[in-house]
């Protein structure tokens, strides 16, 4: 009897780490990506209303712009999908750029899916990338 009581544990333990293992968010880290247009970057943020992609760019500039006034949609990400995967492409020139994804509006975030990080930007810390380009497409470095 109590070897059948086991196995009928086993099995809804199995089972319930099944469902469970379904029911939990997937792995969505990844680094910036070279596209033909420029630099994809992407974020998941699933509960997010509002995410910003702030670098060291002149036209971005810490998503202030590069006017005097700034603009309040400066490296605004989309999630077309509703997905929790904010996305922005970016063209960028060759060089060194640092940068952030703002949340909401109200937190900063490095990239979890770029480990190069330095001093630099409005939160002290910043993600880094370097940009090259060959044949007249970007390449990440």
């Amino acid at each position: 009897m109590r070897h059948r009581a086991a196995i009928a544990l086993g099995c809804c333990l199995a089972l319930l780490a099944t469902g469970c293992a379904s029911l939990a968010p997937r792995a969505r880290v990844t680094g910036p990506a070279a596209v033909d247009e420029g630099v994809r970057f992407r974020f998941f943020a699933p509960t997010a209303h509002r995410v910003q992609l702030a670098g060291s760019w002149p036209e971005n500039n810490w998503a202030k712009g590069d006017g005097s006034v700034g603009e309040a949609d400066v490296g605004l990400m989309s999630d077309d999908d509703a997905d929790g995967m904010w996305e922005i492409v970016v063209p960028l020139s060759a060089g060194r750029y640092q940068y952030v994804f703002w949340i909401d509006e109200a937190t900063w975030s490095l990239d979890p899916g770029n480990p190069e990080e330095v001093e630099a930007g409005p939160h002290r810390r910043a993600s880094e990338i370097v940009v090259v380009v060959r044949d007249e497409k970007p390449e990440i470095r």
